[in-house]
């Protein structure tokens, strides 16, 4: 009988485990390697480099980051060509510029390592070639982008603005007049998810059949999905940055929030100030009421992509980042939320 209860018991845990929309990303990626992933610190290399000798250390800094020196260089910092004839005054202005000397130490005191981060980013690299094989792993370089640039993709490279992260009441943030809406998701445990959302929005671009709102916001469903599956852990706050109570907005609203989708008839919209509405970034949807979260057509279409793969459990992950036909997507989900 002891046995008989254990046994119902278990196969009541697995009920409600396979019932959890997310435990099914929950897979074991310890046998897969990343090899030869490493960080690069040009934060580090460009604020202790020899000024002396600007044209040799300039041929190394190219040689260790490849074509990323150059785009940081000119689009990152804007500061011109590195072929420029005024290229070392302006490399010595930027890295002697003493806000940003400030910036490097405070930099250097909140990451005096990339381990953690390394750890991190492995582990997310570990769950994309779980899934896809094939897909080539970026190379991470870190540095100060004069509050520019918070990720960015560049050729094979992701490169990663450490100011961008060093707390959400930094003072050059205040300085900066950085509004409040995009501050709160400047910390260390943002990184890391802002970091594979642009990666996979880089490995994955829009492959849609078409550019209404509906297919606008099912593919950010997906990437958004696909994030899930790399981050499992990670609360849904963090990854599409919505403070709590702007995921309770979209929790407590979601009928009334697809109603007027449907009243408005806007999911077949191509009028992309219409989509923006919906998709843009700010402190919440334009459309709506301020209380409302921001973004909130993307977070409609990760409901439905959530949807879509609890309903057809056979459908892959490949398989869904390979589907273009957004209304099949819905139609499949069965997405009707209720009141």
């Amino acid at each position: 009988m002891k046995n008989f209860n254990f046994c119902a018991a278990l196969l009541l845990l697995l009920v409600f485990l396979s019932s959890c929309g997310g435990d099914a990303l929950h897979v074991d990626v310890s046998d897969v390697s990343v090899p030869g992933f490493t960080i690069k610190r040009l934060d580090q290399d460009l604020f202790t480099m020899d000024t002396s000798d600007i044209q040799n250390t300039t041929l190394k800094l190219q040689a260790k980051y490849g074509s990323f020196y150059p785009v940081f260089f000119s689009r990152i910092i804007n500061n011109g060509d590195v072929r420029d004839s005024a290229y070392a005054f302006r490399l010595k202005q930027f890295i002697y510029d003493r806000d940003m000397r400030e910036t490097f130490e405070t930099v250097k005191k909140v990451y005096p390592t990339t381990d953690a981060l390394k750890e991190e980013l492995t582990g997310v690299f570990r769950h994309l070639l779980y899934y896809f094989p094939d897909k080539k792993i970026p190379a991470i370089v870190t540095m100060i982008s004069g509050y520019n640039q918070w990720i960015i993709p560049v050729d094979s490279t992701l490169g990663i603005g450490l100011e961008m992260y060093l707390g959400s009441d930094n003072k050059f943030y205040q300085m900066l007049a950085l509004p409040r809406y995009k501050t709160m998701f400047m910390n260390k445990e943002n990184i890391v998810p802002d970091a594979t959302r642009e990666l996979l929005i880089s490995a994955f671009p829009y492959n849609m059949d078409k550019s209404d709102f509906l297919s606008e916001i099912t593919y950010m469903g997906k990437i958004l999905y696909l994030t899930d599956a790399m981050l499992p852990d990670v609360h849904d706050t963090i990854k599409i940055r919505y403070s709590g109570e702007q995921m309770d907005y979209c929790r407590q609203n979601e009928f009334n929030i697809w109603s007027y989708f449907a009243a408005q008839k806007l999911l077949y919209t191509t009028d992309q100030a219409e989509i923006m509405k919906f998709t843009a970034e700010g402190p919440f949807t334009s459309a709506l009421s301020k209380e409302s979260a921001p973004r909130i057509g993307y977070w409609m279409g990760w409901q439905i992509v959530r949807q879509y793969m609890k309903a057809n459990p056979k459908v892959t992950i490949p398989e869904l980042m390979a589907e273009r036909d957004a209304q099949k997507i819905l139609q499949k989900a069965k997405y009707k939320p209720s009141k």
